[in-house]
């Protein structure tokens, strides 16, 4: 009985050290998921404002550019987005996944695959899948540059016709609690995307008929040079979107161990108190048990 208080004793003073560790893992999640998304939301206006003014130059510009080009099906590429750590829950799992599923309806052979994260490097890398090109490492906050180099490596694949098509698959953040594994084409460009009027803004609209720009080199210059731009602001927003989600996903994990480490203590200190009572009650009998064979 002893050696089993014992036991019980150690196994919730481990447990409670585990939950110091989970708690503290939720708390730097957390101020990490609010650095993310304060980027997250400081980005998407530039990423609208510039899409703004291509829809602005749209009309005059036409759909005549490289990046809009529509090709016979060939060779594919997939950006892959996941963290290069786990303990996120389903995070990096469910997308993984997803993404092997993706490729084998679409054949293995035909698919390159861009890693952004360790986790999506080392799963689809054991499972033979062509790995163009890995960036490990990340350190959990998008960087501008690294969606500089990414876009711009993808774009120059593109014009060259290396790949028809290039996709984009990522864990779209919603909500603290709450993400959506999604692929978006990134290349080539639609001329409906650009068109898109976002929310259907009314006043906006108005505005654009109001307003007109006056533009140096011409229009058709213009929108040739803000594509890249407009490429590079997408890579940086999907980067963001995903580390957003990563970090929310740790988050809501570190949160339930927590949770999960106070109800197992309750449990067990329910259990071990049950056994010291047993123990206290059966020394009782002993005693009293010694003292009636005494009199007797």
């Amino acid at each position: 009985m002893a050696e089993n208080l014992k036991a019980l004793r150690r196994r919730i003073r481990s447990i409670g050290n585990t939950m110091k560790i989970t708690r503290a893992m939720e708390m730097v999640s957390a101020a990490k998921l609010r650095r993310t998304q304060s980027i997250l939301h400081a980005g998407q206006p530039y990423a609208e404002k510039l899409q703004e003014l291509l829809q602005r130059l749209a009309g005059a510009a036409g759909d005549s550019d490289p990046l809009f080009a529509r090709r016979e099906a060939g060779r594919i590429a997939i950006v892959v987005f996941t963290g290069d750590r786990g303990l996120c829950g389903g995070f990096n799992n469910n997308l993984l996944q997803m993404a092997e599923r993706w490729i084998k309806e679409r054949g293995k052979d035909n698919v390159d695959v861009v890693c952004m994260g360790k986790k999506a490097r080392d799963y689809l890398g054991k499972r033979g899948y062509k790995i163009l090109n890995a960036h490990i490492d990340l350190g959990g906050l998008p960087e501008a540059p690294l969606a500089r180099e990414t876009a711009n490596e993808l774009r120059d694949c593109f014009l060259a016709e290396d790949y028809n098509r290039v996709f984009l698959l990522y864990n779209c953040f919603i909500s603290q609690a709450q993400y959506e594994p999604v692929v978006e084409q990134f290349l080539p460009l639609s001329p409906d995307e650009i068109s898109e009027e976002g929310d259907g803004d009314e006043q906006k609209k108005g505005l654009h008929a109001e307003v007109e720009y006056i533009y140096e080199p011409d229009q058709k210059q213009l929108f040739a040079r803000l594509l890249p731009a407009y490429l590079e602001s997408m890579m940086y927003i999907t980067l963001a979107q995903s580390m957003t989600a990563e970090h929310s996903a740790r988050m809501m994990a570190m949160n339930n161990a927590t949770k999960n480490c106070g109800e197992l203590i309750d449990s067990l200190t329910l259990k071990m108190n049950k056994a010291r009572q047993a123990a206290i009650t059966t020394e009782i009998l002993e005693v009293v048990g010694g003292a009636d064979a005494l009199k007797g």
